[in-house]
């Protein structure tokens, strides 16, 4: 009985132990808001002609990125041939091939450059897997004159955000005016609320004529154009279309990123 006491206060301490140590142990945490929702683009046209952007994961597998960076727009511009790669996301250390959902509808203007109808220059991916993480949300508006906006790329921009900048044409829509720099494979980035994180805009398809000034989609053309997605919002053909819908869909589609 006597050696069966000690036995007895150590199981004792073990159970008045076990929730002590429970409550210690460190709990899982998300990712730090919002360099939680960027991913890398990673494609091109040919092994000479690799092409490199950004996107914004929207959760349930989908990103949103810049049309031109899976469309034939860049490598009409860059002269690149060949069969193109195929495109890929490389986002929290998954590197996922993705499909074409949604383009926005461009065309080359000579001595502009690159022109989106509606100005949506957005496309939409859908990856071959469900990565973990939460998903970045589109403001209601936005950005307006002199809210403070991040822009993340891989590098963080913090700034202001300018006026808006209407095309030539009013049918193809405005882009927000950022009074920075933003580099070759930026492109595709997400522009943040800097308080809210929600999600305001993704840089776009050329800087603004203004030198060291660069051009993002705004948050009501992203909601639009992910409305349509789900038949909320225009119908295929009026700026934007699924794949399959129109021709050269497949060639154009995946095209892999540029700028």
């Amino acid at each position: 009985m006597n050696r069966a006491l000690p036995l007895l206060a150590v199981l004792l301490l073990s159970a008045c132990a076990e929730p002590e140590a429970r409550r210690l142990e460190p709990l899982p945490r998300l990712p730090d808001v919002p360099d939680a929702f960027r991913a890398e683009l990673l494609g091109g046209r040919s092994p000479d002609c690799r092409l490199r952007g950004q996107a914004v994961y929207l959760g349930g597998g989908r990103f949103l990125t810049a049309a031109h960076l899976v469309d034939d727009m860049v490598p009409r511009l860059r002269d690149c041939s060949g069969i193109p790669l195929e495109p890929l996301i490389v986002f929290h250390g998954y590197t996922m091939p993705v499909r074409l959902l949604r383009l926005g509808v461009g065309e080359l203007e000579p001595q502009v450059g690159p022109i989106y109808r509606r100005g949506e220059d957005l496309a939409l991916l859908e990856a071959s897997r469900v990565p973990p993480g939460p998903g970045a949300r589109p403001c209601p508006a936005g950005p307006a004159p002199g809210q403070a906006v991040i822009v993340l790329s891989g590098k963080r921009h913090e700034t202001r955000a300018g006026p808006m900048v209407p095309e030539s044409r009013g049918s193809d829509g405005a882009y927000a005016d950022l009074p920075i720099h933003l580099a070759q494979g930026e492109s595709g980035a997400g522009v943040f609320d800097a308080r809210s994180f929600c999600l305001l805009g993704v840089v776009s398809h050329r800087p603004d004529a203004t030198p060291d000034h660069s051009r993002i989609v705004p948050a009501a053309t992203i909601r639009t154009f992910l409305g349509a997605v789900e038949g909320a919002g225009p119908a295929a053909g009026e700026g934007s279309r699924p794949v399959g819908q129109g021709a050269g869909d497949t060639a154009a589609g995946l095209r892999g990123p540029g700028t």
